[in-house]
């Protein structure tokens, strides 16, 4: 307010009128008299309005924030998804529910109905800004995580904790330390999974580029392991957590914010067989590794000679055994070697050292030369199956050696690379001279057609159903040998063997096959 300009404005107005004394009166009595009046009313009326509003204002502000802590709505703008969390789950949910759901509120509160517009726009916009990765998940929401992960994934709680912590890390984009996690092999499709959701519903892209897994060169002060030991094939997302894997985003977020970090937990955490593996190559050097490993896998054993190949797989059951991953290349790992031990380059052998694995080696290596046969015309046969073989061939000597598929699953796939396994359980175009599968079907089935026949002929002209199931199960009762050949097995060479025209889909067979 600038005073000089109404001193003027007054001035203008008796200079024009100083000629009219009624004119001037009424000025006199206007600014006397009236102006004051009405500047107090109007001072009056402008106090209310803003008591009125400050109070509408408070009002509004107390209903937006009762309305978003009764409903936890929040949203995902990458793909413009709404979403409720219930307290265990977080669930996509249609903006018009929303919408509806803050006019209906509103009409209940008489005094906003005429800010309902702005109150409905301003509530969308916070919804809009909050995101999912930002919520305090409850109890509910992390046990049921936590319980999708453990024991079926993980071999311990601590070690599904660390693991949401580190993918919290991930989505927080904590690079800061140039962390390198080193995961397991079979939790490839799991993370990828993890990685693709999490673009879809935030667009994150990259995030997860500290997990490999392999190792290649990376600095082991900055290497830390993610590795599971409970499942040597690939671990897909368990449909609970496929379906809500926002919930799985709101805990690791929660955790990697509660910890401050995958270290930082581990520095809190009490669980030391994790925090070990965990920090297995960040606390030692190739050299301090390879050192364990001559001092507790190999052993001293005058004009002994151990193969440059059997020394691999040793190494590599050794690196198992502490649920390592293969963490020193092999020509830098054979230098190291070769360095601490003796060795003879014409035969590519380590000497005067044996391992408590080569017995075992070399048997199996023994059982397979002598017995086992390529043979394209062959289905298969199993693992365990090969297990039983060895067992029996090892005779008393495989009380004192520990044999399981998983085993003989890495000693085949070592020594024998070019074989074809199949679901880490079936060896295709192999069969073992101990025990002829197919010809052990072929006269099973022969027998077997014979006794139909004699059947028909009792019968006297009464039709009775036989199926591959009747023939397996004669087979299986009536079998002598120490082996039984699996139903899959026997339904598929028992369809070579007879006719399509005699056996249908359900593996009805026809009279026409014995008659």
């Amino acid at each position: 307010m600038n005073k000089q300009n109404l001193y003027n404005t007054i001035d203008i107005l008796i200079e024009k009128y100083q000629e009219n004394d009624y004119i001037k009166g009424r000025i006199v009595n206007y600014i006397e008299n009236l102006l004051p009046v009405i500047l107090e009313n109007e001072a009056k009326i402008q106090k209310q309005r803003e008591e009125r509003k400050q109070q509408l204002t408070t009002t509004r502000d107390e209903f937006i924030e009762r309305f978003m802590h009764k409903n936890n709505y929040s949203y995902c703008s990458h793909n413009e998804l709404f979403l409720t969390y219930d307290g265990l789950h977080f669930k996509a949910y249609s903006e018009d529910n929303i919408y509806h759901q803050i006019i209906t509120t509103i009409a209940t509160e008489k005094t906003l109905l005429p800010w309902k517009h702005k109150i409905k726009n301003n509530i969308l916009k916070q919804i809009r800004e909050k995101s999912p990765l930002k919520y305090l998940p409850e109890s509910d929401t992390i046990q049921y995580i936590l319980n999708n992960l453990y024991p079926k994934i993980f071999s311990s709680r601590n070690h599904a904790k660390y693991f949401l912590t580190v993918i919290g890390d991930c989505l927080m984009k904590k690079f800061s330390q140039n962390i390198i996690y080193i995961a397991s092999s079979n939790l490839k499709e799991f993370i990828r999974e993890i990685e693709n959701q999490s673009y879809t519903y935030f667009g994150l892209s990259n995030v997860f580029q500290s997990i490999k897994f392999k190792y290649y060169e990376h600095d082991y002060k900055l290497c830390r392991l993610l590795y599971i030991n409970n499942n040597s094939k690939s671990i897909y997302v368990p449909h609970e957590i496929s379906k809500y894997m926002l919930d799985l985003f709101c805990v690791a977020t929660h955790y990697s914010n509660r910890y401050g970090s995958g270290d930082k937990f581990l520095e809190q955490c009490n669980e030391l067989s994790l925090i070990d593996n965990a920090l297995y190559l960040h606390k030692n050097t190739p050299e301090t590794i390879v050192d364990k490993f001559i001092e507790t896998a190999i052993h001293q054993c005058p004009n002994a000679i151990m193969k440059s190949k059997n020394m691999i797989f040793v190494w590599k059951k050794f690196l198992e055994e502490r649920n390592v991953p293969n963490i020193i290349f092999y020509e830098n790992l054979k230098g190291i070697f070769r360095n601490k031990l003796s060795y003879d380059e014409e035969t590519d052998s380590y000497l005067n050292i044996t391992s408590v694995h080569l017995p075992l080696v070399s048997n199996f290596m023994q059982f397979w030369d002598i017995n086992m046969r390529e043979d394209e015309t062959d289905t298969e046969i199993e693992i365990d199956e090969i297990s039983s073989l060895f067992k029996n061939w090892l005779g008393k000597s495989s009380l004192i050696i520990n044999v399981t598929d998983t085993l003989l699953i890495e000693l085949i796939r070592h020594l024998y690379p070019d074989v074809i396994i199949e679901e880490d359980k079936y060896i295709l175009n192999m069969n073992c001279i101990l025990w002829n599968k197919r010809e052990e079907v072929i006269n099973s089935l022969e027998v077997f057609r014979i006794i139909c026949m004699e059947m028909d002929s009792n019968d006297n002209g009464l039709k009775t159903t036989k199926s591959l199931y009747m023939a397996y199960e004669y087979y299986s009762e009536n079998n002598k040998n120490k082996y039984t050949v699996s139903k899959k097995y026997f339904e598929k060479i028992a369809r070579e063997i007879i006719d399509k025209k005699h056996v249908d889909e359900y593996g009805v067979i026809s009279s026409s096959w014995w008659k």
